[in-house]
């Protein structure tokens, strides 16, 4: 009957041979003692109410996978407060990594599991966000050609107008050749009208735009020496913001874009910052010309050396469950006081308080 609803209850009752009402039933319900809950391991996780707005907390038996009890937020104040009306306290919890449970079970002396979803792909993030502040969007190929990265190797792009006039070159060449305007429309699988105004010999497919002025163009000379000295759009806007530039970072992107396709060769070749930051975390030292990718990578740019090793090191430790691997590696000095990993570290930092005993894998 626990299973229905007080109506519904109440005619089973009547079938039963007993009579009751379903307000009854429902304080006859409410008057029942509830045992206190008890699990020596305890799951906790957040679920929302409204997504973006109002979350709860759900805790389970991590044993049985059994729900125990739903809080109305995730702050850490009713957490522990839980946990402190609670006759037997837990001795293990899992969750993930969130600031304010790993706060309310430290407290509690409880002992914190991070499971190795979330701490994989928290130090997937962590690399993903190092590389896009030390390493340019566009990496180029070692020009003595020993580095092949593994990958497939891109161009830069042509601008917009000089694609346009390749087509337009080649749509009055068909044209003059005596081509119909339907046939160079179905070769080229442009519409009719488009390839009349294109074999139109008075028509220019880069009118010149009027550029209005702007703050950065006095600056302009500054960027061209950033570009040449390959940096990244962060530090070109850094830079300038000391010489006295006001504006936004959006100009700073276009044109330093602008200064790259002046400057550098058309014909070079270049790999994505997302190919090189995919290369760093798959790197297998069983492949050589993936270990002299990563070599040139490392030397090139030293900022990538601590995270890269540490990030190896973890991986590493985590899969064959070696604890002193990875309590040396979360204690090292140049690790906890590297600026891109000091928020993955915050965690793991907490749980073990200076005791590798207190550290599992």
């Amino acid at each position: 009957m626990l299973a229905m609803s007080a109506k519904e209850a109440e005619r089973v009752a009547t079938v039963l041979g007993f009579r009751i009402s379903p307000d009854t039933l429902l304080r006859v319900l409410r008057s029942v003692p509830v045992p206190s809950p008890s699990a020596e391991v305890i799951g906790i996780d957040d679920f929302a109410f409204k997504k973006g707005h109002q979350y709860g907390t759900i805790i389970c038996d991590a044993t049985t996978h059994r729900p125990i009890d739903l809080l109305r937020t995730r702050e850490a104040d009713m957490l522990k407060d839980w946990l402190v009306n609670l006759e037997k306290r837990p001795v293990r919890a899992s969750v993930d990594r969130f600031p304010a449970y790993q706060e309310a079970l430290l407290d509690q002396d409880i002992v914190v599991v991070s499971d190795r979803l979330h701490l994989v792909d928290n130090l997937w993030r962590c690399l993903n966000s190092i590389c896009q502040r030390v390493l340019p969007s566009r990496i180029p190929v070692n020009p003595k050609g020993a580095v092949s990265y593994g990958l497939k190797p891109q161009h830069l792009t042509e601008p917009e107008n000089e694609t346009k006039r390749r087509l337009v070159e080649r749509v009055q060449s068909m044209h003059r050749q005596g081509g119909s305007l339907n046939a160079i429309a179905q070769m080229l699988g442009l519409n009719w009208r488009t390839v009349k105004k294109y074999s139109e010999l008075a028509y220019d497919p880069s009118p010149p735009k009027r550029q209005s002025p702007h703050l950065i163009d006095r600056f302009m000379p500054h960027v061209r020496e950033c570009v040449r000295n390959r940096f990244t759009l962060r530090e070109t806007d850094a830079y300038l913001r000391q010489l006295g530039y006001r504006g936004s970072f959006g100009a700073v992107r276009y044109r330093s874009r602008d200064a790259r396709r002046e400057i550098l060769p058309e014909s070079q070749i270049f790999i994505s910052r997302k190919d090189v930051c995919r290369l760093l975390w798959q790197w297998s030292a069983t492949r050589p010309d993936d270990t002299i990718d990563v070599s040139y990578l490392l030397v090139r740019y030293e900022d990538l050396v601590i995270p890269f090793c540490f990030i190896q090191g973890f991986r590493e430790a985590i899969w064959e469950r070696d604890v002193e691997h990875l309590f040396a590696l979360i204690t090292n000095p140049q690790v906890t006081s590297h600026p891109g990993l000091k928020r993955f570290m915050g965690s793991p930092q907490s749980k073990y308080r200076g005791n590798p005993g207190g550290l599992s894998v």
